[in-house]
């Protein structure tokens, strides 16, 4: 068996959401949280701090993730989630946008190799609990990923997560593979991949290019688009009805599950966000879209995703 690590995603895997894939899809072995941003004298956001609390989470192997860089803060947020039972927290240092890079926050410090390394030295000695880190290949060159490697290799981590672009990419273009493959033996630590699976086929490709050295695997687009992904990659496969039948199942939920949280606006515009992904579940994917993307008040929303379920055919 494959492990499977389900990417966090802003605005799409909060604990409603995680919840429900694993009741119905499973196969995911961790789910990892959207990050909690800390800075200097800033606490997390309630909305933030709500999606980790046990309470709200049935799913058992959840990995809340952290974005910043000031180390009392991160031994705070540290021994807080420990509090609450968790055994692992990530280090977000992959995120992209310029929003958070500007700031030297998450892919934005990893053309600073000597800070990264003082705010490991601060905090690995301080901390109980498990620290894993995601990362990008570098912020502009994919082969900074190797001088960073000698900088995590000095650290007690659990695991690095690399996705393997850089920074500039963003999420454009395609994954570097065989900088991560040459990785492999410069990392004293478990590597896992992450990066443009999508298909079935995406991730046999790279396990042969990897002469099946990897055994874990963080997915993100590709379980939006494709949840039962995870199960399918492990030989798990059903057939088409079936998959539909489980999949409106896991929609009312999900649609229930934002009713009683968010107001009518708010659950129309998180919804036509996650038909992005759910549309490709679909062979009329771009007709289906477009027809949700146009949806202008919650009603003829609902209508048209009943007339989705009883027309359309699935993948």
């Amino acid at each position: 068996m494959h492990e499977i690590y389900f990417a966090p995603l802003q605005g799409y895997t909060d604990f409603i959401y995680r919840n429900l894939h694993q009741e119905y899809f499973g196969g995911v072995t961790k789910y990892f949280t959207p990050y909690l941003r800390f800075e200097q004298n800033k606490l997390c956001k309630k909305s933030v701090i709500n999606d980790i609390n046990p309470e709200n989470n049935s799913v058992k192997n959840i990995v809340p993730q952290i974005l910043g860089t000031d180390i009392n803060k991160f031994i705070d947020v540290c021994k807080r989630v420990e509090d609450w039972g968790y055994k692992e927290i990530n280090w977000n240092l992959g995120c992209p946008y310029p929003m958070v890079t500007k700031r030297g926050f998450g892919s934005g410090i990893l053309n600073e190799p000597d800070k990264l390394e003082r705010i490991l030295e601060g905090v690995s000695t301080k901390i109980n609990i498990e620290l894993s880190i995601k990362c990008r290949l570098g912020f502009e060159n994919e082969n900074d990923i190797f001088s960073l490697i000698k900088v995590y290799n000095k650290y007690p981590l659990k695991e690095i997560i690399v996705h393997s672009r850089t920074a500039k990419q963003m999420y454009k273009g395609l994954a570097k593979p065989d900088v991560f493959y040459d990785l492999i033996k410069e990392s004293k630590h478990k590597l896992v991949y992450n990066g443009d699976i999508i298909l079935v086929d995406d991730y046999y490709s790279l396990n042969t290019k990897f002469e099946k050295k990897i055994n874990t695997w963080m997915i993100g687009r590709g379980l939006l688009q494709n949840p039962f992904l995870a199960n399918e990659i492990n030989g798990n496969f059903l057939s088409s009805e079936s998959k539909k039948i489980l999949f409106e199942k896991f929609y009312n939920e999900l649609f229930e599950g934002y009713r009683n949280k968010l107001q009518p606006s708010h659950i129309l515009m998180r919804m036509q966000i996650h038909w992005e992904y759910f549309s490709f579940l679909f062979i009329n994917q771009r007709k289906i879209y477009k027809s949700i993307k146009k949806a202008n008040n919650i009603n003829v929303y609902t209508k048209r995703v009943d007339n989705i379920f009883i027309a359309e055919e699935f993948v």
